[in-house]
Parts: C-alpha cells; sequence; structure tokens
C-alpha cells in the first residue's frame, strides 16, 4: 500500500518515503508536512506513525526555533538511485533504523545539513544597503584595517 504526496511516495509495507526522480533538495518543512497527509490518510490511519516534528517556536520578531523532524521506527527517506548529490536542509532530519534517516541508493551522496542551535528567520528588509554604507564614512573600512593590529594568541 502506499500515499503519495508530491515529491514522496509513503510505501507502507517497506517504510520508505521514496522522492521522486529529479528532486535533489528536500526542505524538512515539506516533508514533515507530507509525513502529516500520509498518517491521516485512508491508507496511514492503518499503520504507525511515520514522523513526528518539534520545533517553530515562535522567538519573536520573525525568528522561529528551527524544525527537527524524527523519522520513527523503520521509515527512511529513498532518492532515486544515480549519479549525484542530494540535500537535505530547513531543519533537522532524525531517525531511523540504528539513526539512519537515508535509506542507501546506488550513486547518490546524501548531505543532511543540520544544527544543534537552528532557527528559522522570516520578513524583509536585512543588511545594509550599498547606500547605508556609502554613508557609513568609511568606519568599517577602518576597522578592517585596524583588525590586523589585534595580536592572535597561538
Amino acid at each position: 500500500m502506499a500515499y503519495y504526496s508530491a515529491p514522496f511516495t509513503f510505501d507502507f509495507s517497506t517504510s520508505l518515503i521514496e522522492v521522486d526522480v529529479g528532486y535533489v533538495s528536500i526542505d524538512c518543512i515539506y516533508l514533515y508536512n507530507a509525513c502529516k497527509l500520509a498518517q491521516a490518510s485512508e491508507e496511514g490511519i492503518i499503520y504507525d506513525r511515520i514522523a513526528g516534528g518539534s520545533g517553530l517556536n515562535d522567538l519573536g520578531g520573525g525568528v522561529q526555533v528551527g524544525l527537527t523532524v524524527e523519522l520513527l521506527g523503520n521509515w527512511q527517506l529513498k532518492f532515486p538511485a544515480g549519479s549525484y548529490i542530494a540535500k537535505v536542509s530547513g531543519g533537522n532530519l532524525i531517525g531511523g533504523p540504528a539513526g539512519d534517516p537515508i535509506a542507501y541508493s546506488a550513486g547518490v551522496q546524501t548531505l543532511l545539513i543540520q544544527s544543534a542551535a537552528s532557527t528559522v528567520v522570516s520578513g524583509t528588509g536585512g543588511g545594509a544597503t550599498i547606500e547605508e554604507i556609502e554613508r557609513d564614512g568609511g568606519k568599517l573600512d577602518k576597522t578592517l584595517k585596524n583588525s590586523k593590529l589585534i595580536p592572535a594568541c597561538v
């Protein structure tokens, strides 16, 4: 029995979440949302849970604690075989058999981008504009030059 939520196919008999061909980068929030849909599906409700999630608590100012998705039991994410690097980012993906959330796929190297203290920042704006830097009057340049005067501890 399987459940499909693009780009994921949830195979309940093998506990594999198969990623569609052509998808080489997966964001944890999309994976987690798809897991919740699969768990609530007609097929999914007769099986144990696929995943749990924690995080996304609001810290104020458009900043949230990062998301951790834990694949439960023997569930693993599986990319199609090929010769490429697959990436999982946008939170922490953990769990799976023996703590391995990624199933083996021939020729695929998987990069799990994780953080012990992740945050999600949303909003507009951010860094200084070129005009603001130019109005700075060279203070940034002076600071950079002076930073070379700070002795290094060896």
